[in-house]
């Protein structure tokens, strides 16, 4: 489908990821990943201005995040590039990246910079007024919390959707607990050799605890290790499901970036 668009070798980078409520859970996303695709051009010695487009993929809201991707590209440096906000749920940063590559295909501009942040920590808490309610009761939403736990038109949580593939496609629990073991052997050759594989897209992200310290993030935090035994001893999350804490990615803060552009 996409001819035209291209995503250049060494084009991109991703943060190191931090399992929620870690080091970066208090850190503003959009500010966080823009001020981080900054420093990605600084280091590339890229001029922002060459970008003719910013897409910004987020999916939990954060203050003012309403102006995402005209702030997002003032932040980085490219002030007066366009920039629009994606947001889609599981597959926001998927659709976003695919709009950029759309972008290029059709013409519409030749050169983007998608940056894709997020914060699951301390979600936003939603309220909407409701006077027609018991009491003039308002309507609230937990941002992060409820939509984990119900889909509105399935009527399920995301948890029961990996459960009901499971049950179409005959998934067993012992292959869950098998592709968290080989995943996890997988991640141990990314660190080997002091994390060189890694090293080739990592990009360290930097958090200014004060206004005299900032630290650097330069690893992923809160990976856990697994053990076949470990696994097998832990309760499934759904009744009679097949899958367990262990087979969960935990939610995650951290960002990332990558330019679509032409050959």
């Amino acid at each position: 489908m996409l001819t035209k668009a291209f995503i250049p070798y060494g084009g991109y980078y991703s943060t190191p990821f931090v399992r929620w409520q870690g080091s970066l859970a208090n850190e503003h996303s959009i500010i966080l990943g823009a001020n981080t695709s900054r420093r990605f051009f600084e280091a590339r010695k890229w001029d922002p201005s060459m970008f003719e487009y910013v897409l910004v993929g987020s999916t939990v809201y954060q203050k003012q995040w309403f102006y995402s991707g005209p702030w997002a590209a003032a932040l980085m440096g490219a002030a007066g590039v366009p920039g629009v906000l994606v947001s889609q749920a599981c597959s926001t940063s998927t659709f976003a990246v695919y709009q950029a590559g759309m972008g290029i295909e059709t013409g519409l501009f030749g050169n983007s910079w998608c940056l894709l942040a997020d914060r699951c920590s301390n979600g936003p808490h939603a309220v909407w007024p409701n006077p027609n309610g018991p009491g003039g009761q308002v309507i609230s939403e937990n941002w992060v919390m409820d939509n984990f736990g119900m889909d509105p038109w399935a009527g399920g949580a995301m948890i029961q959707t990996a459960e009901n593939v499971s049950q179409e496609y005959g998934i067993t629990r012992e292959e869950c607990d098998a592709i968290v073991l080989r995943r996890q052997e997988q991640y141990q050759d990314s660190l080997a050799n002091d994390r060189e594989f890694q090293k080739r897209y990592l990009f360290p992200v930097e958090v200014q605890v004060s206004r005299k310290k900032t630290i650097r993030v330069e690893a992923d935090e809160g990976v856990t290790a697994s053990t076949k035994d470990g696994l097998a001893g832990l309760r499934p999350v759904a009744p009679g499901g097949v899958h367990t804490f262990g087979s969960q990615t935990f939610p995650a803060d951290g960002n990332c970036g990558l330019c679509v552009t032409t050959r």
